[in-house]
């Protein structure tokens, strides 16, 4: 205590202990960072992350950006013997049942969604005369099983399992991105209905990249932005003529690749009486 009133009460001690607390102080702030940022440790920064993990916000996903795990495609590969392999084969090269891998898988599923064939495998497999075991199987299974199709398809694992959620929106494209749809797909297409040829024949002008029946709508057809493509529409069975010059939505199997020898048409319906 003594020596505590000593540094108080003399000029030295006072000058003392002014130096002391302006050196802690300065060694405070300068201590002290301005503006202090958090920074991620070098595994996770972002130029190590996976590419899917650094998808921007609200980008379209696709298949190859890892949507399923290697050990969920392992188990998918244990619950396909048991239940697919007898009608499709045990590599997917497809037996009493198609392929589910290659050429026919593309030609199936190219351009559709992960959540699409989802919902068609579940609806209708696995085959039975009766149709008694259609969509018997726990909804999990069904997801796994989807996964080894997938990586049978060379498309890569990720970080995440797939569910029936996560599958929705995900896109089945070839790697340099959508392809056209091969013949005898079911699509829809919108365009302008032109005057009847000379011929007989009907076409539509303006016309959208075709999408498979199957797929969701981008929007309301009477908002949808229509394109440059011309298709004939074949095997018409209704005079058209009042709805000449009408935006039109047509649906039916392509003709073709991308439909380059028409539209075989199943329905042909307005969705504006004008044309833009």
């Amino acid at each position: 205590m003594r020596r505590a009133w000593l540094l108080n009460k003399s000029p030295v001690g006072a000058i003392l202990l002014a130096a002391l607390a302006m050196g802690l102080a300065t060694s405070y702030l300068g201590a002290r960072p301005a503006a202090a940022t958090p920074s991620l440790p070098p595994a996770l920064a972002p130029s190590s992350l996976p590419r899917a993990a650094q998808a921007p916000a609200g980008a379209q996903r696709t298949v190859w950006d890892g949507v399923f795990t290697a050990d969920q495609a392992d188990r998918g590969r244990r619950l396909f013997s048991l239940n697919c392999a007898e009608c499709h084969g045990e590599n997917l090269e497809g037996g009493e049942g198609k392929a589910l891998n290659g050429d026919r898988f593309w030609a199936d599923w190219g351009d559709s969604t992960v959540a699409e064939l989802l919902t068609y495998i579940k609806t209708n497999m696995p085959f039975s005369d009766d149709g008694s075991l259609k969509g018997t199987l726990p909804t999990s299974t069904y997801v796994d099983i989807i996964t080894l199709i997938l990586k049978t398809n060379g498309f890569p694992d990720g970080m995440r399992e797939l569910t029936s959620e996560s599958g929705v929106g995900v896109q089945i494209v070839k790697k340099d991105g959508p392809g056209e749809l091969p013949d005898s797909t079911p699509v829809h297409v919108l365009g302008c209905l032109a005057p009847r040829g000379a011929d007989g024949s009907w076409h539509i002008e303006k016309g959208t990249r075709p999408r498979r029946a199957s797929a969701p709508s981008p929007g309301p057809d009477r908002d949808v932005p229509l394109g440059n493509r011309e298709y004939e529409l074949k095997f018409v069975l209704t005079n058209l003529t009042r709805l000449v010059g009408h935006r039109v939505a047509v649906t039916g199997l392509l003709l073709g690749t991308a439909g380059i020898n028409g539209v075989n048409v199943n329905t042909v319906v307005s969705v504006a009486d004008i044309c833009k």
